[in-house]
């Protein structure tokens, strides 16, 4: 499982169109907690558990999966 505890919310600074705010950032991002506005109803392709499930479990083990989303992670906060 993907730890976003310590997020800056830089996932949701990289958007699709269909849910950026006009900048870049997600229009369900709050700036002011630092989190989202809809975490529990939030849309599929913000939900590494069912991406997961989805697209990449028959091409990849969970191990693998979670880690190279914390390297993208890493490099997104990097760049940040």
């Amino acid at each position: 499982m993907i730890d976003c505890s310590k997020c800056k919310g830089t996932c949701c600074r990289h958007v699709i169109k269909e849910l950026d705010r006009g900048d870049g950032t997600c229009r369900y991002f709050d700036e002011e907690a630092c989190n989202c506005s809809i975490y529990d109803h939030r849309p599929d392709i913000c939900n590494t558990d069912i991406l997961f499930e989805k697209y990449f479990s028959n091409i990849m083990t969970r191990e693998e999966y979670d880690r190279r989303n914390s390297e993208a992670c890493k490099l997104l906060n990097s760049n940040y």
